[in-house]
């Protein structure tokens, strides 16, 4: 008997801001995934190079239960005193409850930016509810050929978007 398929779009992203999508230096873009926390496939969005090599890296792991692009603002104390706000690039869930905040920099940024001392601050502000730990990633920290070959690993195994109809 012949079944009829229905198509059944991914979810959107849940990011709590848009990625800018116009940039002479950087990749921009989304992709579809399948994850244990994702009940129905979901788009996750990415903003550079970076951000997709490690997307990827984290996409293959067994111990990773959910994640979540672009998480809504910390706030911390600025270095002039006043109030300042941190997007994390993801928030990673692993199987065994454990949340980890990513920020993710190339390495001339975090050294151009002072961005350690910046990040010490911020991760004094992260409570547990939303994070167990704040974790910085550079491309010293990502094997490019194991990215590859994990995006490879990803485009083979694309997550269903149709189902039999009832």
């Amino acid at each position: 008997m012949k079944q009829n398929l229905i198509y059944r779009g991914p979810e959107p992203s849940h990011a709590t801001r848009p990625i800018a999508r116009r940039s002479k230096g950087s990749l921009r873009g989304s992709m579809v995934a399948a994850l244990p926390g994702f009940p129905p496939p979901r788009t996750i969005q990415f903003e550079s190079a970076l951000e997709y090599a490690f997307l990827c890296l984290m996409l293959v792991r067994g111990d990773v239960h959910h994640i979540q692009e672009q998480p809504p603002a910390v706030s911390f104390p600025g270095t002039d005193g006043r109030p300042a706000h941190h997007v994390f690039d993801f928030l990673i869930t692993l199987t065994s409850g454990e949340r980890i905040a990513v920020a993710i920099k190339p390495m001339s940024r975090v050294l151009h930016l002072n961005f350690v001392f910046q990040l010490e601050n911020i991760t004094a502000a992260v409570s547990k509810r939303f994070a167990d730990r704040v974790l910085l990633v550079t491309e010293q920290h990502i094997d490019r050929a194991k990215a590859a070959d994990a995006a490879r690993r990803l485009a083979k195994a694309r997550p269903q978007l149709t189902e039999v109809a009832q």
